[in-house]
C-alpha cells in the first residue's frame, strides 16, 4: 500500500540524514492533499510543494530543472519559447499525506543523479482545516 511504501521511504531517508523533530508517523488516513505543484521563489531557495495529482516523474524532472537550471530555447514546432533560468542553490521539497512518497522520490533521485545532496529532512504533523492532523515532510536538497 502507499502508506507502507511512504513509511519505508521515509525510514530510508531518516537512516542517512539528520531529521528535525517532531518525528511524525505516517498514518495513511490523511484525506487532505496539496493542490497542484506550486513554485515560490525565496531568494536563492526554491520551495516545491508536491501532490499526488501528477506523476512522480514530473516532480523528478522539475527538481532536476531547478537544480541544474534551464537553457533558453526558441519557439519551434508549435511550442512556445523557453527563457533561460539560473539554477537555485537550495530546493525545499515538501509533501503532505500521500504525497510524502513523491517528495522522497524526487529528493532521492536528485541525489542519485549527482545533482544535489540531501541536507535536511523535517517531519511535522500539522492540523488541517478538517480538524484532523496529517503527516508532512520537508526535504532540503542543496545543489552540488
Amino acid at each position: 500500500s502507499v502508506a507502507i511504501l511512504a513509511e519505508g521511504a521515509l525510514q530510508a531517508l531518516v537512516s542517512r540524514v539528520p531529521v528535525s523533530p517532531p518525528f511524525a508517523q505516517f498514518s495513511g488516513h490523511c484525506l487532505w492533499r496539496r493542490r497542484a505543484c506550486r513554485f515560490a521563489k525565496m531568494g536563492e531557495t526554491m520551495e516545491m510543494k508536491v501532490s499526488t495529482k501528477k506523476p512522480i516523474g514530473f516532480y523528478v524532472r522539475s527538481a532536476t530543472s531547478f537544480l541544474k537550471g534551464v537553457e533558453a530555447k526558441p519557439a519551434a514546432d508549435g511550442k512556445e519559447a523557453v527563457e533561460a533560468k539560473a539554477p537555485v542553490d537550495e530546493l525545499k521539497i515538501s509533501g503532505l499525506g500521500e504525497a510524502i512518497n513523491t517528495a522522497v522520490a524526487a529528493a532521492t533521485r536528485a541525489e542519485a543523479d549527482g545533482i544535489g545532496t540531501i541536507a535536511k529532512v523535517e517531519t511535522q504533523y500539522p492540523d488541517m482545516p478538517s480538524g484532523r492532523g496529517c503527516a508532512q515532510i520537508m526535504i532540503t536538497v542543496k545543489r552540488k
